[in-house]
């Protein structure tokens, strides 16, 4: 587990930049004291001032540098609407770093990454950190989306000299999901040895973690959940785990967002 420092900040909005049709990279000025974060963490934003939407929403760190925090922002209601609404010069009450298991460096020079959606933000996190640290040598990228406008392609393949692309109605890429095509890949022994990295909607990690099983030393995975208060309190967010003796409740925000796939009780978890 990591340090528990957070707090709440008032961050300014620096710029703005529509990546698909509902995704906006936002690129927000690091608030002076806010403490350093892992791949794995999250913000947890205020949507406005009304008491409607009155939850915070939860997202997950795509970079942070001694200047900047960047989000990947994906509209799926009124709450995300409105924060992807946001102009530079904006305010944004934020509270954060939250999640209290990171993703765990790799032990060797390789790993395979695969995303869906935004699902992409704490693997990015993850890229740029551990380069930054001379951990990586090489990483594929297997990413999926529902369509070539919501895929992200140019943006993804800038960041990641090697990776796969899959869409579900096959405009681009590989017809398919991206656990679709991992299988093809491993089948056909295309992917590296090392550790697995995911991030995506449950059903997604869900069969990954089966069509993985025995391929990597381990498979680790930043979970996606609803949240209401991001700190643990109100155990909305409970995702059962396996233990030496028994299935014990751990919360997504706080005993996460990252787990082991293996250690997930996958057909007891229900939302």
């Amino acid at each position: 587990m990591i340090s528990r420092s957070r707090g709440c900040f008032i961050a300014f909005l620096k710029r703005k930049t529509r990546l698909s049709p509902s995704c906006s990279l936002l690129v927000i000025e690091r608030p002076g004291g806010f403490p350093d974060a892992h791949p794995g963490q999250f913000v947890s934003i205020r949507v406005s001032d009304a008491p409607v939407p009155l939850l915070r929403r939860p997202y997950s760190i795509m970079d942070l540098t001694p200047k900047t925090l960047s989000l990947l922002v994906k509209v799926a209601g009124r709450g995300s609407a409105e924060i992807a609404a946001r102009k530079p010069g904006d305010a944004i009450d934020l509270m954060g770093p939250l999640g209290g298991a990171p993703f765990p460096e790799p032990e060797g020079k390789s790993a395979v990454f695969v995303a869906g959606g935004t699902g992409l933000a704490p693997l990015l996190f993850a890229a740029r950190a551990w380069r930054r640290k001379g951990l990586l040598a090489r990483i594929c990228i297997l990413y999926g989306a529902g369509s070539r406008n919501e895929l992200l392609r140019d943006f993804v393949g800038r960041e990641f000299p090697q990776c796969r692309f899959a869409t579900l109605d096959g405009s681009s890429g590989f017809h398919g999901d991206v656990v679709a095509l991992y299988r093809e890949l491993a089948r056909k022994k295309r992917l590296p040895a090392g550790t697995l990295y995911s991030c995506g909607p449950r059903g997604m990690v869900r069969a990954l973690a089966g069509s993985a099983r025995g391929m990597f030393h381990v498979h680790y995975t930043s979970l996606e959940s609803i949240m209401a208060c991001g700190v643990g309190a109100c155990r909305g967010c409970a995702v059962p785990v396996k233990g030496a003796d028994a299935t014990a409740l751990k919360t997504v925000c706080s005993d996460g967002t990252v787990f082991r796939a293996e250690d997930i009780a996958w057909e007891e978890w229900e939302e």
